[in-house]
């Protein structure tokens, strides 16, 4: 016990520690086990970044993540901020094929 709560929660508190109750511990570990999953999906995600960054022809940030966009969202509580990017779709010439495909007949 005590030595999980040093190694996932760095608490080294004997009387902190031992005021939890055995559910409250389970918890506490569990919660800092997923925040180290959360560093490592955030690793893998910048390794995404530096590949696209480094094969695409012109890379810019806003293809990668629009700061500016999450910002507005989190300021108008919406819950998808993190998927603030430039489409990657030309949402015009999209349209455009499906009009163009509703009048398609095949013979």
């Amino acid at each position: 016990m005590f030595v999980d709560s040093a190694h996932y929660l760095q608490i080294y508190d004997v009387d902190l520690i031992l005021s939890w109750t055995p559910r409250e511990f389970k918890n506490f570990i569990k919660g800092a086990q997923l925040r180290t999953v959360d560093i490592y999906e955030q690793m893998a995600k910048q390794a995404m970044f530096n590949r696209y960054a480094q094969n695409a022809k012109k890379a810019t940030e806003k293809k990668m993540f629009d700061a500016e966009t999450a910002r507005k969202r989190i300021l108008n509580d919406s819950a998808d901020w993190k998927e603030s990017r430039e489409p990657r779709i030309d949402l015009e010439r999209y349209r455009k094929a499906q009009e163009a495909m509703k009048n398609y007949r095949p013979q």
